[in-house]
């Protein structure tokens, strides 16, 4: 059997597991991010014959991939087009932070991690996309109440971040908005895994992943960054594959 015709197999046979929030207008950004503005009321079929709304929206809404040019100014020549299509796709691993009942601005150490790992039976390693559950969903909407998603989070601590790289993982995602940053009524404390572990050894940061309640822990994982010239990200849409 060829390759693409195993592909194929696989995505007959899995459940595809939808990881993406919804564009619209309203969602959570980072405070200093421009927001999301969709208009559907400019092309429309009575004025011109078929319908196509606006987008306008910066690199990082809804869910979308963080690369270093991002946050680092010395990796300028590292961004999103430089990378494979295939970037952040792969075997990956969910680990549900929310049973560690953390608060925004607290960290999650190293021997937290290490714990549930052993309660999973399982741990992330060489060439897998890690995935944060933290429980943050919750608090996703487009009503006036998204500034507590956008400003308050839970994070990792320098080791915890320290471990994956060391693990050399291909990419960390997150359903919250800064991944391992923590943050509390939008003071936001240093982000190890973006800062200095993570995006300086090209691994992937993602963010506002949703619907990880659906997923067991393994799965495989898959999206497509848009090609985009000196983009310090891009939006994508995650799919899971599972059994």
């Amino acid at each position: 059997m060829k390759q693409w015709e195993k592909i194929a197999e696989g995505f007959q046979k899995g459940t595809i597991v939808d990881l993406s929030p919804t564009l619209e207008n309203g969602i959570p950004k980072w405070p200093t991010h421009p927001p999301v503005v969709i208009d559907g009321r400019i092309i429309t079929h009575e004025h011109d014959g078929s319908y196509c709304q606006i987008l306008n929206m910066g690199e990082h809404s809804g869910a979308h991939v963080d690369v270093p040019a991002h946050v680092i100014p010395e990796l300028m020549d590292r961004t999103v087009e430089t990378f494979p299509g295939d970037m952040v796709c792969g075997p990956a691993i969910k680990y549900d932070l929310y049973k560690l009942g953390a608060k925004p601005g607290e960290r999650i150490s190293k021997e937290a991690i290490l714990s549930l790992e052993e309660e999973m039976g399982d741990a992330a390693k060489e060439g897998d996309i890690v995935l944060l559950n933290y429980g943050w969903q919750q608090y996703w909407t487009n009503t006036g109440a998204w500034k507590y998603f956008a400003c308050n989070e839970p994070g990792l601590s320098e080791e915890v971040c320290e471990m994956f790289a060391q693990r050399k993982v291909k990419a960390v995602g997150s359903d919250t908005i800064a991944c391992d940053t923590p943050q509390v009524d939008g003071v936001a404390l240093p982000a190890y895994g973006h800062e200095k572990y993570w995006l300086p050894n090209n691994i992937f940061i993602m963010e506002m992943i949703m619907n990880m309640d659906k997923l067991p822990t393994r799965s495989f994982f898959m999206a497509i960054p848009l090609k985009i010239k000196n983009g310090s990200g891009s939006p994508i849409r995650p799919l899971a594959i599972i059994d």
